[in-house]
């Protein structure tokens, strides 16, 4: 066995790293190319993986995700009434929220975030790899189509799962000091919400919402197939380059996470604001405004154009890129770790 296995692990690779082979003489290196290794596909792997990803990203974008979730509300142009012309709605936002509710404001609802994000992302990924492997065995080859179908039942699967928990989530990011900002009842703690909305909406209210979040499947998928895309053309490139076993340096993997996620996210915004409406509190005895998507979705563009279909774009995006890749960088460190410990152990 090549000594090789005993050097410090990378930390980033790509789904697939080199393992050493040894010959037994010089005359046969070119016939003993370095034979690549897949990494585990074990679904426990990269549901830790995948949680841990989700969690890191959370706790640090969690002010964005805030703001964003307020400035989706229906009463959102309470947020920017009084805003100077010049000055960015998102940092105005920031601003004026711990003006209002101090710095904990920053981190409403990052309790049921924390614990919907960690399975969400870890039921993702490993959905996600789960279905791969099981299409791969039906003889279905790595691909555009493949990676689609995998990313809508991961994408599926998570929206059912954990649709109760982001409903909280948003009922707790949409608690606000500003007056006439909430309708209904204050919630003072996550079990509180919890009990108040199974009195008051029945265990059906822990779902409104969800059919917006079946699509929201679309934006998942649109991000891991385009994140697929572009790791297969970064690597494709390497290997025309003449290089033997090409891995994605830091820089590319952000690259192709960030830039995946930007383009999905921009492209089907418009399902995040009307989700955050049917999931907002309506007042004791009043007749729901949004009642579906399409309809919902239809009120919005009457009433208050692209910037209502719109609201809240500026975080979101500030939020969900430098997210995606703190989320996908802590998930690919995991596997790498994993992968270079298996190969210590095996050795």
């Amino acid at each position: 066995m090549s000594t090789s296995i005993y050097s410090p692990p990378l930390i980033f690779t790509l789904s697939y790293s080199s393992s050493s082979g040894s010959s037994s003489n010089t005359n046969s290196n070119n016939n003993n190319i370095n034979k690549k290794e897949p990494r585990s596909k074990n679904a426990l792997l990269h549901f830790v993986a995948g949680g841990l990803g989700g969690a890191m990203g959370v706790i640090v974008t969690s002010p964005l995700e805030v703001i964003k979730t307020q400035l989706q509300g229906k009463n959102s142009n309470l947020l920017v009434q009084n805003k100077p012309r010049f000055m960015p709605t998102t940092f105005y936002s920031l601003y004026h929220l711990v003006q209002r509710d101090g710095t904990r404001g920053l981190w409403k609802g990052l309790g049921p975030h924390l614990l919907g994000v960690a399975p969400a992302r870890a039921i993702h990924f490993s959905t996600y790899n789960l279905t791969k492997s099981i299409l791969n065995k039906f003889g279905f080859k790595d691909g555009p189509i493949l990676y689609l179908t995998s990313a809508i039942s991961a994408g599926s699967a998570v929206a059912i799962t954990t649709g109760p928990i982001w409903l909280i989530k948003t009922r707790m990011q949409l608690q606000t000091s500003l007056k006439n900002f909430n309708e209904g009842t204050q919630y003072r703690s996550f079990y509180h919400c919890c009990l108040s909305i199974i009195r008051e909406e029945g265990p059906l209210g822990f779902y409104k919402g969800l059919g917006a979040s079946l699509i929201s499947v679309s934006e998942s998928a649109f991000q891991f197939v385009l994140y697929e895309g572009f790791k297969s053309k970064i690597i494709q490139a390497k290997l025309k380059q003449g290089e033997v076993d090409p891995e994605l340096s830091t820089y590319e993997y952000l690259m192709s996470a960030g830039v995946s996620k930007l383009v999905a996210a921009v492209s089907t915004y418009p399902h995040e604001v009307i989700r955050t409406r049917l999931r907002e509190q309506s007042a004791p005895g009043a007749i729901p405004k949004y009642r579906s998507v399409i309809q919902g979705l239809l009120v919005i563009a009457k009433e208050e154009g692209l910037r209502g279909l719109y609201g809240g774009m500026g975080p979101h995006i500030l939020r969900v890129v430098p997210n995606s890749c703190i989320m996908f960088l802590t998930y690919e460190f995991v596997l790498d770790l994993a992968h270079h410990a298996s190969k210590l152990f095996k050795s």
